[in-house]
């Protein structure tokens, strides 16, 4: 620092010192205003020391620095803006911070190890879920020997509530990993299981959950992997399930107590909350709809809200853990 420089820092310090406000010439510019009212409301928030209940981990798959700026951007621009200076919602939390996830044996990750990162705190390989870093892809004795337990495991044996909400398949690999155990990311069904290995596939594990009455609410796409090749879709007649185990997921659902399983927004919007402890919601045989084409099934929010709805009245003393 210059001798300069460092006389106006001190100089600013002496009056803050005698209680007099310095006078910037900048004082008056409104990105210097804008930037004290930030200032003010983060030194405004209250400072929390006891535990938090309830965790919903919301994850915009594959959205990075680069995406969130052309995000912000799009946003201020409609609203007739420049864009740059627009804040994004969760761009005006109290506390916001930058963390980087990748795969173990990749510089360019894919989402079923990073995810499996958020979920369990130890990086692994690239195209396994929740699973040691050490377990090569394909190895269904390994990956049933180097387990990696994940949130939902932990939140269940604490006794809390579970929820998944995607617009993904849910047997994909980001609300996979939080649920399964498995070295390949593709092993959505039984169709790709290597024989003679006594694998269970990513959707049978959603059903087979060990910990706990097993995950609550699982919202998504996916239908063709928990349904029988012998099974007709029940919105396309000309598709059916995939498995060839011959089971019906669907259906064993439905034997848990207070459950319920939805294909439709009909559906979906029928089923009511405070009645029901377990809801399936599969509402495509693949990924469902961009929103921008979304027609007969629940956005993204309606699920999020329904989820909570459900978790919060499931464990209203020990919480719940959402991941959306």
């Amino acid at each position: 620092m210059s001798l300069r420089a460092g006389l106006f820092v001190l100089s600013l310090m002496g009056c803050r010192a005698w209680g007099e406000e310095p006078r910037l010439p900048q004082a008056t510019d409104d990105w210097y205003r804008d930037g004290q009212a930030q200032l003010a409301e983060h030194l405004a928030v209250a400072r929390r020391d006891r535990p938090a209940k309830n965790v919903i981990l919301f994850i915009g798959d594959g959205m990075g620095v680069a995406t969130v700026t052309a995000g912000r951007i799009f946003v201020g621009q409609s609203l007739g803006n420049s864009g740059e200076e627009h804040r994004l919602s969760f761009e005006r939390f109290p506390h916001v911070a930058l963390s980087k996830t990748y795969n173990d044996n990749a510089q360019t990750p894919d989402s079923a190890g990073t995810m499996s990162a958020m979920v369990t705190g130890v990086k692994t390989r690239q195209g396994v879920l929740s699973v040691g870093r050490s377990v090569p892809r394909g190895d269904c004795v390994a990956a049933q020997q180097q387990p990696a337990m994940t949130l939902a495991e932990l939140a269940e044996l604490a006794g809390m509530a579970t929820g998944v909400v995607t617009t993904t398949r849910l047997t994909h690999a980001t609300p996979g990993a939080v649920y399964a155990h498995a070295p390949e990311r593709n092993w959505e069904d039984d169709t790709a299981l290597p024989a003679g290995d006594d694998c269970l596939d990513i959707a049978a594990q959603l059903l087979a959950f060990p910990y706990g009455d097993g995950v609550d609410v699982a919202l998504g796409g996916g239908r063709r992997h928990f349904l029988p090749a012998s099974a007709t879709d029940p919105e396309y007649p000309d598709q059916s399930g995939w498995r060839k185990d011959g089971r019906d997921l669907i259906e064993a659902w439905l034997k848990k107590p207070r459950s319920a399983v939805t294909f439709t927004q009909a559906d979906f919007d029928a089923v009511d909350p405070q009645t029901v402890d377990h809801l399936l919601g599969l509402f495509e045989p693949s990924h469902m709809l961009y929103e921008v084409e979304r027609s007969n099934e629940p956005s993204l929010e309606e699920m999020t809200r329904k989820a909570i709805a459900i978790l919060s009245r499931r464990a209203p003393e020990a919480g719940y853990f959402l991941m959306v």
